[in-house]
C-alpha cells in the first residue's frame, strides 16, 4: 500500500488537539507550493522499463511518479531499473510507499514528515493533482534557518535575506516594526505561560493579515515582531493599523486586559539603490527607522497612561483657545459602507470633507481620516499629515477611582524641515465620533498655532 499524507494547517492543528503524534505546529514563511515550479514527468504502471529509462535520461531525473487513472499509485527509481529487463512492466518494480504532501504544507513541517517516514522524496499535490516533487536536500537551505521555538517564526535573518533579495531585484520595500504594549504585565499579573500565549496569538494574528507573496514576518526579539513587505509606505501604514486593530480583538480566557501593539512603518520610497550603499545597510537603516517610530508611539502611549483627567482639559493645559474648531460632524453606516463627514473652521474659513469606508472599520478611525482630509484642505501650505494610529483607550481617573473611555490619535506631521510624531487624546463625552476628531486636533493645535500666528498677526495689521 502506498502512503498518502495530506497535511494542511487546519488538519494538522486538529490532529494535534486530538493528541496525535505529529510534530508541533509550525508557522512558516515558505510552503511547498513556493518551491515547485516544474511539473514532473510520470509513467503508467503498465508501461515498460525502457520507457521509464528514456524519460529519466531525457529530463535528468532519477525517480518518476507512477500514475494510473489520475491517481498516484507509486514511484519508480533509477536504481530499481539497473538490472531489470527492458520489457518488464513498471508495476513489477515500483515501490508503493510514496509520500504525498499538500502545496500548503510548511517546508519545515514537510522536512520533519519526510524524516519520520524515512523518505528522501515526496510528491507535491494540490486538490489531489500532482504539481511537483521535492527532495530532502532541496529543503535543507530553508530548514537550516534559525527559528523561534515558541512562535516557530523565523528570526530576523530570514527577513533580512528576503529584503536584500527584493532590493537587489529592483523592488521597493517597507518595514513594519511591532512591539507588544506593556508585555511585562502578562508575566507579572498571570504567569509566563500566559505571556507565551500572548506572543503566539499576536504572531498568528499578524501572519493571518499578510500575503505571503508580498511580505515576510519574523520574531525580532522579546516582544517585538517585524514585517518586510512590497507595499508602498501608505499601504504599509494601512496594513499596520489593520493589524493593530486585529490584535486588540484577541481574546484569551484568562486575560482581562486588552492586548495592544505599538508600531512604526518606514520605507517604500526608494526606486533605485545607490551604488555606494550596500543592500544590507539599506535594510538595517529601514529597520532602525521603523523601530524608532515604534518606540515613539510606545513612549507616547506610556506617557498618556500616566496622565490624570484634569490634564486633558484646556484649563489644566493652560494652552490658548484652539485655533481650529469642529464646526460639524456626522457618521452614517448603511449596509457594508460607512461615511464620515467633518467640517472644520479657522476664523471665517470653513471646510467640509467626507470619507467612505468599510462599515466594519472602527468609526473613530474613519472620523479621523475625514478630519485629516478637512484639515489638509483648510491648511494646504503647512505640510502633510499621515495618520499613524487611532484607537479607543481606557484611562484611570485617580481622583474619582474610576475608569473612563477616550480616543487617542497619533499623527505624523511632515514639513519641509522634517517630520514630527504627535499624539492627542480626547474623552468620549457626547460620542466617540466627536472625540476622535478632537483627539486629532489635540495633537495638532499647539504646533499648528506656532505656524499660524504670524499669518494672523499680519492680518491684524
Amino acid at each position: 500500500m502506498y502512503q498518502h499524507t495530506r497535511l494542511v494547517a487546519k488538519e494538522k492543528e486538529q490532529a494535534l488537539e486530538s493528541g496525535g503524534g505529529l510534530p508541533e505546529r509550525v508557522i512558516s514563511v515558505k510552503r511547498l507550493g513556493d518551491m515547485v515550479a516544474v511539473k514532473p514527468r510520470w509513467v503508467h504502471s503498465k508501461q515498460t522499463v525502457d520507457v521509464a529509462v528514456a524519460l529519466m535520461e531525457k529530463f535528468d531525473v532519477d525517480v518518476l511518479p507512477v500514475i494510473d487513472d489520475d491517481t498516484i499509485v507509486g514511484a519508480i527509481e533509477a536504481r530499481h531499473l539497473l538490472t531489470a529487463a527492458s520489457t518488464s512492466q513498471v508495476t513489477e518494480l515500483m515501490r508503493k510507499d510514496v509520500l504525498l504532501l499538500d502545496t500548503e504544507t510548511p517546508v519545515r513541517t514537510a522536512a520533519m514528515i519526510m524524516a519520520q517516514n524515512g523518505q528522501d522524496t515526496a510528491f507535491v499535490v494540490r486538490d489531489d493533482e500532482l504539481v511537483g516533487m521535492v527532495r530532502v536536500l532541496e529543503l535543507i537551505p530553508e530548514i537550516s534557518r534559525s527559528y523561534d521555538p515558541l512562535t516557530q517564526l523565523p528570526w530576523q535573518d530570514a527577513l533580512r535575506e528576503w529584503s536584500i533579495e527584493k532590493l537587489r531585484n529592483g523592488h521597493e520595500i517597507s518595514i513594519i516594526f511591532f512591539d507588544i504594549d506593556q508585555f511585562g504585565q502578562f508575566n507579572k499579573n498571570y504567569d509566563h505561560v500566559t505571556g507565551d500565549r500572548v506572543l503566539d496569538q499576536v504572531a498568528r494574528t499578524i501572519e493571518r493579515e499578510l500575503d505571503p507573496d508580498l511580505a515576510v514576518l519574523c520574531r525580532y526579539g522579546g516582544d517585538e515582531f517585524a514585517v518586510a513587505t512590497l507595499y508602498m509606505l501608505d499601504e504599509a501604514r494601512q496594513l499596520a493599523a489593520r493589524i493593530a486593530r486585529r490584535v486588540e480583538e484577541i481574546q484569551l480566557p484568562t486575560v482581562r486586559e486588552t492586548i495592544t501593539v505599538s508600531y512604526g512603518v518606514f520605507g517604500g520610497r526608494r526606486t533605485r539603490e545607490r551604488e555606494d550603499v550596500h543592500y544590507a545597510a539599506t535594510v538595517d537603516d529601514l529597520i532602525t527607522r521603523a523601530s524608532r517610530l515604534c518606540l515613539q508611539m510606545k513612549q507616547r502611549k506610556g506617557a498618556l497612561g500616566m496622565l490624570q483627567l484634569p490634564l486633558f482639559t484646556a484649563e489644566a493645559e493652560e494652552r490658548p483657545e484652539p485655533r481650529i474648531q469642529v464646526a460639524g460632524i456626522s457618521y452614517v453606516a448603511q449596509g457594508k459602507e460607512a461615511e464620515a463627514s467633518v467640517e472644520l473652521a479657522l476664523g471665517n474659513n470653513r471646510v467640509s470633507r467626507q470619507v467612505r469606508g468599510d462599515a466594519k472599520q472602527p468609526p473613530e478611525a474613519l472620523m479621523v481620516q475625514a478630519a485629516r482630509e478637512a484639515l489638509t484642505a483648510l491648511l494646504p501650505n503647512v505640510g502633510a499629515f499621515q495618520i499613524q494610529h487611532v484607537s479607543k483607550v481606557s484611562v484611570d481617573i485617580q481622583e474619582r477611582d474610576e475608569r473612563t473611555e477616550g480616543v487617542m490619535a497619533v499623527v505624523e506631521w511632515q514639513t519641509t524641515t522634517g517630520s514630527q510624531l504627535l499624539s492627542g487624546f480626547a474623552l468620549v463625552r457626547d460620542n466617540v465620533y466627536r472625540a476622535a476628531v478632537n483627539a486629532l486636533l489635540h495633537a495638532l493645535n499647539r504646533p499648528l498655532a506656532k505656524q499660524l500666528a504670524p499669518t494672523e498677526t499680519k492680518t491684524a495689521r
